[in-house]
């Protein structure tokens, strides 16, 4: 097996003081394509309103929750280390004041496309920023995307793949990932990009990084994800990609339908025999 998985999460600053939330607004550094090294293939930088740090590929779930923790402490240590008042705000959506967003950094969004898997591929329309707007701001949302590589032998489609992201790591993430406005605007089933070693799976806010048993968990279907695409033959693949209710699959997951999710889950490692799923 060739499997390894990364991530790339975003989290917000608060105010220690006030419960606040703060802008990362020039407080960190590190940019887009410029992060700042923190060593050990670890980076940060900041990412419009929030930081965010990434960590270096792992081919096991608990390394992989392991680098998360470190990730979380190497990050934490700096702003603390420049700004002691300030701490993480354990959240994926976030309403910041208009002033709070009065710079180009804070109106600025990322120039890559994301893509559908329910759409073969198609580009995802760019979420609109005026569909951010408040009464009183505009929201921002933190992601917890996982970067997933793995050898394709049968030449899966992208697309594919990322469809059965959802299985693995979308369902069962269904009452944990509650995040309706994420959801509706950058949480949508089958959201990904693709990279030259696998795809980013960009459904996942980030409720699971600062829970190590979560995190590792993630990482555990991550891996399974990773290795079922690698060892399952081909014919098996179009097999379960044609058995599998598709849209179930996106309406558990845009209701927030744990039981539904629950269900599906069931059918497909009971019924479709996939048992690398995690019920």
């Amino acid at each position: 097996m060739s499997v390894s998985i990364g991530t790339d999460p975003e989290l917000f600053l608060k105010d220690s003081r006030t419960g606040g939330v703060v802008p990362v607004c020039g407080l960190i550094g590190g940019a887009k394509g410029k992060p700042l090294d923190l060593g050990d293939g670890y980076g940060v930088q900041e990412d419009n309103v929030m930081l965010e740090f990434n960590t270096p590929p792992c081919n096991d779930p608990y390394a992989f929750a392991d680098s998360v923790k470190i990730g979380v402490e190497k990050c934490l240590d700096l702003v603390h280390t420049r700004h002691p008042h300030l701490e993480f705000d354990n959240g994926s959506e976030r309403l910041f004041s208009f002033p709070q967003l009065d710079n180009l950094q804070a109106r600025q969004f990322g120039c890559s496309q994301d893509f559908d898997a329910y759409e073969h591929g198609a580009a995802f329309t760019p979420v609109n920023p005026e569909e951010l707007n408040d009464d009183d701001g505009a929201w921002r949302f933190a992601g917890g995307h996982v970067h997933l590589g793995y050898d394709n032998p049968h030449n899966i489609p992208d697309f594919v793949v990322a469809s059965f992201a959802d299985v693995f790591l979308g369902l069962p993430s269904v009452g944990l990932d509650n995040q309706p406005k994420r959801r509706e605007l950058y949480g949508a089933p089958g959201r990904y990009r693709p990279t030259s070693y696998g795809i980013e799976y960009r459904v996942l806010s980030n409720f699971w990084v600062m829970d190590f048993s979560l995190a590792e968990q993630i990482g555990y279907r991550a891996y399974n994800l990773g290795s079922f695409i690698e060892s399952s033959s081909e014919d098996r693949l179009q097999t379960l990609f044609k058995e599998i209710p598709w849209a179930d699959v996106c309406r558990a997951m845009k209701d927030e339908d744990a039981e539904r999710a629950a269900d599906i889950l069931a059918f497909v490692r009971h019924d479709l025999d996939v048992n690398e799923v995690d019920v």
